[in-house]
């Protein structure tokens, strides 16, 4: 995408002028570098295609839209990290109990069938979140929607049938 070259200047000039400020409040938020500079290569990808342009790079206008930027774009890609961690998270639990129950080192790899037992032993509101959220894979907000609960409803039925299952292997 070609730029106007009065935008081309401002955006050379912002880059001069505010990289290493905007490394340094995505690093606070994100406290990881590679993700910290992926965040402002994305604020200033933002500008472009928002087409931002100041009269001057170093006015306080300027300066503060552009930190407001960088402190948007690492809080989003903080946000997305938080999301996705909390999916691995489910999986990795119910994995967990699940490998756990199998006998056989072969039946491990196949979480399915190992679970089928104690997920049948769930009553039908925790077997329903435990098969949107680790077999169907949704979010929490998806099953949320799709069960017509709140999302904190389905983390909490979602702990309470992991509690359930470890309580079954433990009788068991």
């Amino acid at each position: 995408m070609a730029l106007p070259s009065k935008q081309h200047a401002f955006i050379e000039a912002c880059y001069e002028l505010y990289e290493q400020k905007m490394f340094r409040v995505a690093l606070a938020v994100l406290r990881d570098e590679k993700l910290a500079e992926d965040a402002v290569q994305d604020a200033f990808l933002q500008l472009i295609r928002h087409k931002v342009y100041f009269k001057k790079a170093d006015e306080d206008d300027c300066k503060r839209y552009i930190l407001a930027v960088i402190k948007n774009t690492s809080i989003n890609i903080y946000n997305k990290r938080k999301k996705e961690n909390m999916i691995v998270s489910f999986s990795e639990d119910l994995e967990t109990v699940c490998a756990d129950e199998a006998a056989d080192p072969d039946d491990r790899n196949d979480m399915g069938t190992s679970c089928t037992p104690l997920m049948n032993s769930l009553p039908e509101k925790y077997y329903d979140v435990v098969e949107c959220l680790v077999i169907k894979d949704y979010t929490v907000r998806q099953t949320a929607d799709k069960l017509g609960i709140t999302e904190a409803n389905v983390r909490k039925r979602y702990e309470r049938a992991k509690k359930m299952m470890r309580q079954g292997l433990s009788q068991a």
